[in-house]
This record gives structure tokens, C-alpha cells and sequence, in this order.
């Protein structure tokens, strides 16, 4: 009988067992060295209050693993301030305890400007971790929890997994499942949605931090980045917690082969979701790019100076091709355009417009680009010194890399003529100027003074559906704008193309000012709004409508703005450039 028994308990156990569910728990740490962009006090308290005491957590608690998101310019700094953070990072990521997470050289609000920027920072950072003997996951995680379907294409071949928060889907769609088969176009990325199903079949996750890894163990400005022991303490217990409740801590590419694997799991392909952020509910991408809240900021001017020195630098670096084309020595050039590269993505930080920018922030990006400029100035002085001076005009072309000779030609001014679609200004007084350029193009710019509510608006119709935009940071291809979400959506408009599906583009000018768009589906209007400060008393914005299909808008937009064209002057006083006007497109 009790032979029986035992047999019959080692039975009933074995089947507990076979029927237990697996439980894994992650972590996601974002550092952010530029929490007050251009405070290098605050950086050093970041590193040395937060940062090295959350990896000697770690350190003395190996049952535990997680993500750790720096970005490039993180690491450079910790090698020349704070070689023993970095080292223990080293150790730390070589045991496979914490997985690196590298998404960008600069925290960029990314979305806002063109693949190629973002590119150009990944690039960056890569080289950074080779020169410090360390590799990056696959895993990207960006920037205010920044999302774009076009991260399908633009981390192509470079990222395996984009993991975002429960916004912006949460605002835009119902609850999904974790792991989802991302598209645009034609590419393709897995996306972790940290606020889909977590109980799913056989399989139970958690986050258990997934946050500024700053509010591990401080309040940032409440606590002015000094350890709070009870903050400190109520994140450890999270940790603990989970263990406790029999959770295995892995790094999130492990989650996700988990996922994979899972019983019955199929990755479903994810709805469309455009462009978006944390806390959607308080307006996502226009809170960066329009929305007004410490009485200082100048969203459209801010991204607009670092959209018009990109176009600078791509340039520069077409001209540096050149003369290595002539079998000049070019190396001291790269380097020029490798600082200005460096310069310009810090100048595309999040921070110096929104969330609620201090002034030395939002002159962060002023800052940056002068510096950016400097060392275009420079190239062009070295450049001078090695090339032939032969009096000659030469058009360049970004996007081809083509330097030609070419005639100087005199613009066309165009006529005076109406709008062919229907729009609306909101501002104390506005003036609109109108001009017929071609057949086929017309230019729009406006001038709008600050009411007393501080918001100038300026409106266009729309039909109720089939609209087309190039998602953030995806330029190349155009998608349609589904009409099924939840909440009106939020466009960055980073090559500034919009299809109104009534024969007409409309491309606003990136490098005037540069602001997101809202479309108010029910009543069928797009919204470009900005809310200016006292001492910013006038938003000017320029745009331009492109008569004909899709193709001809998104070839326009991203002539204009993605890939400009330059007119450069090769002469004994030096070299002057000056960006090809959309009359001459």
C-alpha cells in the first residue's frame, strides 16, 4: 500500500511538473547621458549615482539579467571620464548577464529626420564598441520610447528586434500579442510590445524594470540624481518579487527566441502604427515638434536648424568624394566630416524640445550646430588648398554623390496665382503668399502671429481616406494612412510628404521650420500646429503642392528635402554653396 502511495505521488508530482508553466522576467535599463542635454554636472551624477550602482547590483546579484541601453556618445564618455564604469559594463556584458543595447550615437529624436541620419549614428556607435573592444545586441530600443513601422527598413540587416512600451499601440489599437512581424514595404523586423499578453500558452513574462534607468534608484530632478534608499529599495524588492514567484531572468533576445518557441505561438503580423512615443495621450511626436510647455521652446526652428545642416554635411562629404575621385589625399577631411556627423546627431537630441526643455537645452541644439558648422567651414578652407580653382559653378547632388559642372542659371520667381486646394490659417494676424512655379508645382508660405493662447494653426482639407506619407525615417517608400485607429494620428512628416489623395502633394520645407502634423479624420482636416513662446512670436512655414500622383510627390519631398542638391562655386576667393531652390527641382 505504501509502495502505491509513493508511486502514485511520484505520479501526480511528474504531472505537476509536465503542466508547469515557465515564467521569465526582463529588465530594460535606458541611461540617458543626456538627460539635461548640455549639463555635464548632471551627466557625471547620471554615471556616478545611478549607472555604477546599478551595475554592481547586478554584479552581486548574478541570478538576475537585463538590458542596459546606452547610447554611443555613453560609451565614448565613459572610456575618457569613467574608465572603471565602463570596465565593469565590459564584464558585466562578456558573462552574459547584461545584454548591451547601442540604438543610437546620440539620444536623437530620431524619427524626425531621415534614415540615413539615424544610419549614419548606428554607424557611429558600432565603431565606438569596435574601438573599445565590445559588440551590441540586436535588440533596439529608442530614444522616448520612439517608434516608426519604417524601422523595418531602416535597421535592416543591422537589428533583429525593436522593443517599444505599450505606446503607442495602446493609443492607436487594441491589446496585441508580444511578438509581431513588423512591416514596411518590403522589410521586415520583429517587434516586442511590452504592453501585449503576458500570460500566453504554456508561457508567462513580466518587465521587471522597464523604465529611465535613472528612477531605479533616484527621482532625477526631485532628487536631483542623488540615490533615494527607498526608490532604490522598492526597485530591488520588484526583482526579488519575481524571483520569488518563480520567474528566470533573461536577457530580451532570449525572450524572444522563448516566445518563439512557445507552444502554438504564431508571430502575427502587426496592423500598421504610425510614428509615435511614450505618453501618447499628451500629444506623442508633437510634443517635439510643436507643443509648447516651459515658455522657451521653439520646436519648429530647433529641428529645422539641425534638418537644414544635414543637408550641409551630405554636401561636404559628396565634394569630399570628389577630390578623392582626383586622387587627393582626403583623410583629414573625413575626419571633418566624421566631427560634423557627430555634432550634427547631438544637435537631433530629444531633449531640446520637449518634454519640458530648460534653456540650456534647447541651446544645445544651437550649440551643436555651430559646431557642426565649424568644422564644414574648416573642410571648405582644406578644401580650397587642394583643389583646382577653375571659376566654375558645379551642381551637386547628395543623393547620386554626382558633382557636374553646370551653367549658372537664374531661378524662375513664378506668378502670383490660387491654391488649388483649400486652406485655413489660425493666428492673432497671417499673411499667405501664393505663387503658380510650373504646371505641375506651387509654393505656399505663410506667416502666422502668435494669438494670446500662443497656438497658430494652419489647416488643410482632406477626403475622408486614402491619404499616403512616408513613415519617420522611412523617405524611400510612400504607405496609405489606415483609418481605423482609435485616436487621430500624429505624422513627424521627416521628408515633409503627404499625399491628399485629390491630384495634390502637399511637402512642407523640413529646413524652415520643421513640425509634426496631426490628422483629424472625422473632420477630415490635417493640422500643422505650433505653439510659440513670447519672445517667439511668429511661425513662418513653407509649402509646397505637387500636382500629378504618389511618385511625384514622395521624388519631389525627397529632392527637397531628404537628399538636397547644392550649387557650389569653385573660385580664387574661396568655395560658396548655396542649396538648389524647389523652383529649380
Amino acid at each position: 500500500m505504501r509502495k502505491t502511495l509513493q508511486l502514485l505521488l511520484i505520479f501526480l508530482l511528474c504531472c505537476m511538473i509536465s503542466n508547469a508553466r515557465e515564467k521569465y522576467a526582463i529588465g530594460m535599463f535606458h541611461f540617458n547621458f543626456q538627460y539635461v542635454a548640455g549639463d555635464y554636472h548632471i551627466e557625471s551624477k547620471i554615471i556616478k549615482n545611478s549607472l555604477y550602482p546599478v551595475l554592481q547590483f547586478f554584479e552581486k546579484n548574478p541570478q538576475f539579467k537585463s538590458d542596459i541601453e546606452i547610447q554611443g556618445f555613453g560609451i565614448e564618455d565613459l572610456a575618457e571620464e569613467h574608465p572603471e564604469v565602463l570596465a565593469l559594463l565590459k564584464k558585466l556584458v562578456n558573462k552574459g548577464q547584461i545584454e548591451l543595447v547601442v540604438a543610437h550615437y546620440s539620444d536623437e529624436f530620431f524619427i524626425a529626420y531621415p534614415a540615413i541620419d539615424l544610419q549614419k549614428s548606428i554607424e557611429l556607435s558600432d565603431q565606438i564598441l569596435a574601438d573599445h573592444g565590445m559588440k551590441r545586441s540586436r535588440v533596439f530600443f529608442g530614444q522616448e520610447m520612439q517608434w516608426s513601422p519604417a524601422m523595418a527598413s531602416v535597421l535592416k540587416d543591422k537589428y533583429d528586434v525593436v522593443v517599444t512600451s505599450s505606446d503607442p499601440h495602446g493609443y492607436y489599437r487594441p491589446r496585441t500579442l508580444p511578438l509581431v512581424n513588423v512591416s514596411y514595404g518590403n522589410d521586415h523586423i520583429l517587434g516586442l510590445i511590452d504592453g501585449g499578453e503576458k500570460k500566453l500558452n504554456g508561457l508567462d513574462w513580466e518587465s521587471a524594470f522597464l523604465d529611465d534607468g535613472e528612477e531605479f534608484n533616484t527621482l532625477d530632478y526631485n532628487s536631483d540624481f542623488n540615490i533615494v534608499p527607498e526608490q532604490e529599495k522598492k526597485s530591488i524588492e520588484n526583482f526579488k518579487r519575481l524571483q520569488k514567484e518563480g520567474y528566470k531572468f533573461v536577457t530580451i533576445t532570449e525572450l524572444v527566441q522563448k516566445i518563439k518557441g512557445s507552444k502554438g505561438y504564431q508571430i502575427p503580423d502587426y496592423p500598421f502604427v504610425p510614428e509615435g512615443t511614450w505618453n501618447m495621450e499628451v500629444c506623442g511626436p508633437f510634443m517635439w515638434m510643436g507643443r509648447q510647455r516651459t515658455g522657451i521652446e521653439k520646436d519648429g526652428l530647433t529641428r529645422a536648424l539641425s534638418y537644414d545642416m544635414r543637408g550641409k554635411i551630405l554636401m561636404a562629404e559628396k565634394l569630399v568624394d570628389y577630390a578623392a575621385s582626383k586622387g587627393l589625399d582626403v583623410s583629414k577631411l573625413k575626419k571633418l566630416i566624421l566631427e560634423a556627423w557627430k555634432h550634427l546627431l547631438l544637435s537631433e537630441v530629444s531633449d531640446s524640445s520637449g518634454w519640458s526643455p530648460l534653456l540650456v537645452e534647447v541651446q544645445y541644439t544651437d550649440n551643436e550646430v555651430a559646431n557642426a558648422e565649424l568644422a564644414i567651414s574648416e573642410l571648405m578652407k582644406a578644401l580650397k588648398a587642394i583643389l583646382p580653382m577653375d571659376d566654375k559653378n558645379y551642381l551637386v547632388d547628395t543623393r547620386s554623390g554626382k558633382v557636374e559642372p553646370i551653367n549658372a542659371s537664374k531661378a524662375s520667381s513664378g506668378s502670383v496665382a490660387i491654391l488649388p486646394v483649400t486652406f485655413a490659417v489660425r493666428a492673432e494676424k497671417s499673411v499667405s503668399s501664393i505663387k503658380k512655379i510650373s504646371e505641375n508645382l506651387y509654393s505656399l508660405n505663410i506667416k502666422g502671429e502668435r494669438p494670446t493662447d500662443g497656438a497658430v494653426e494652419i489647416i488643410f482639407d482632406t477626403p475622408a481616406s486614402g491619404l499616403f506619407y512616408s513613415a519617420g525615417s522611412g523617405e524611400e517608400i510612400a504607405v496609405e494612412i489606415p483609418t481605423d485607429f482609435k485616436n487621430n494620428p500624429a505624422f513627424t512628416l521627416s521628408n515633409g510628404f503627404i499625399y491628399l489623395n485629390n491630384g495634390y502633394s502637399l511637402v512642407k520645407d523640413c529646413s524652415l521650420e520643421h513640425i509634426a502634423a496631426t490628422w483629424k479624420m472625422k473632420e477630415q482636416k490635417l493640422v500643422f500646429r505650433e505653439e510659440l513662446n513670447k519672445n517667439n512670436p511668429e511661425m513662418n512655414m513653407r509649402f509646397f503642392l505637387v500636382k500629378g500622383g504618389v511618385k511625384e510627390g514622395l521624388e519631389f519631398a525627397n529632392k527637397l528635402n531628404t537628399w538636397p542638391s547644392y550649387n557650389v562655386t569653385f573660385s580664387r576667393s574661396g568655395i560658396s554653396y548655396s542649396k538648389v531652390t524647389p523652383e529649380n527641382l
